[in-house]
């Protein structure tokens, strides 16, 4: 005769089969932080290059302007180039130059006036489109606007829609990659300092807006700069100048301090000269080492993707003027 379980023993026997059967199932349907998955899962196929065009109206004037100035520093009104005025944007996006012609969506965003030498914008901006294929879908734009030069390029650095996972420059059609010039990809480390100056009759970071709360906030919550600070080849600040850093900071932490950094290098070294790379990133300034992402760039800097070290070099307590360490880490064309 078979040996049999007792009846306590069947029970708690029956209670382990649960537990463990209950807590595998539990274990395999949790939610997960990441996991890898095949592009062809969110239905993507394979990757093409696009042509847009259309014009752009950015109206100031008028009773119902489509681009206002929500900011500025203390100094905006004195300077040459308007540095540290700030716009916020809804400008049409059209077929045909004149602003009866068609609607093809709207650039919305900001721009900022960031260079103390020329008119120079930062550009954080989308393209909402509203027409054909591309209703609904956006083009991110992260960039550096020189108004005054005859042709200017600026990076595409994402979207949405059917423009997801986009990258670069743009109403369609598609394009093979040699059309453009583009040959094999490579991967170039930059190294330079960077200056940011708050002190001194000319600081190259100023401060053009602020909450309520701001000056009671133990990290600054809410201040927000615009910089236009020297990249030079050794922390001296009589050294080399290779390029600038453009664009605006901003105090986005309560709890410690950390940093929207949205900028361009713009480089005027070498074969770099007049090619930029552009960040989005978040910059907690107290770690040793901070890492910022590369999401585009111009000039040599086509389609460019990658990352920046960041380590302060100097800082002053007493200022507040810093000079950074960056090694840039790139891949582009």
């Amino acid at each position: 005769m078979a040996k049999t379980f007792s009846k306590p023993t069947s029970i708690l026997f029956m209670l382990f089969t649960i537990f463990f059967f209950s807590t595998y199932v539990m274990a395999d349907e949790a939610p997960v932080f990441s996991k890898n998955l095949p592009p062809s899962s969110l239905g993507l196929k394979q990757q093409k290059l696009s042509h847009l065009h259309f014009y752009f109206h950015d109206i100031v004037s008028g009773p119902k302007p489509t681009a206002i100035r929500v900011a500025q520093a203390a100094t905006t009104n004195t300077s040459p180039t308007g540095f540290g005025a700030m716009a916020v944007i809804d400008d049409p996006l059209t077929l045909l130059p004149e602003n009866t012609s068609k609607v093809v969506g709207q650039a919305q965003g900001i721009y900022t006036l960031v260079s103390q030498s020329e008119a120079a914008l930062l550009m954080v901006m989308n393209f909402a489109f509203t027409e054909g294929q591309y209703n609904g879908s956006t083009l991110s734009v992260l960039g550096r606007n020189t108004v005054f030069s005859t042709v200017r390029e600026m990076p595409i650095v994402g979207g949405s829609g059917v423009f997801r996972f986009a990258q670069t420059p743009v109403f369609s059609r598609n394009l093979s990659p040699s059309s453009l010039g583009l040959k094999r990809e490579k991967l170039s480390h930059l190294h330079f300092y960077f200056h940011d100056i708050l002190s001194g009759p000319k600081p190259s970071a100023v401060r053009v807006a602020q909450a309520a709360m701001t000056n009671t906030s133990s990290t600054s919550f809410g201040a927000v700069s615009v910089i236009d600070d020297a990249l030079t080849m050794l922390p001296d600040n009589s050294s080399k100048v290779v390029g600038r850093a453009q664009g605006i900071y901003a105090s986005a932490s309560q709890s410690e301090f950390g940093l929207l950094m949205v900028l361009n290098f713009a480089f005027i070294e070498g074969e770099y000269n007049g090619s930029t790379l552009s960040v989005l990133g978040r910059n907690t300034i107290l770690s040793t080492v901070r890492e910022l992402p590369i999401v585009g760039g111009s000039g040599v800097f086509r389609f460019a993707r990658g990352y920046a070290h960041v380590k302060t070099y100097t800082f002053d307590t007493k200022t507040g003027d810093a000079v950074v360490e960056y090694n840039v880490y790139a891949f582009h064309y």
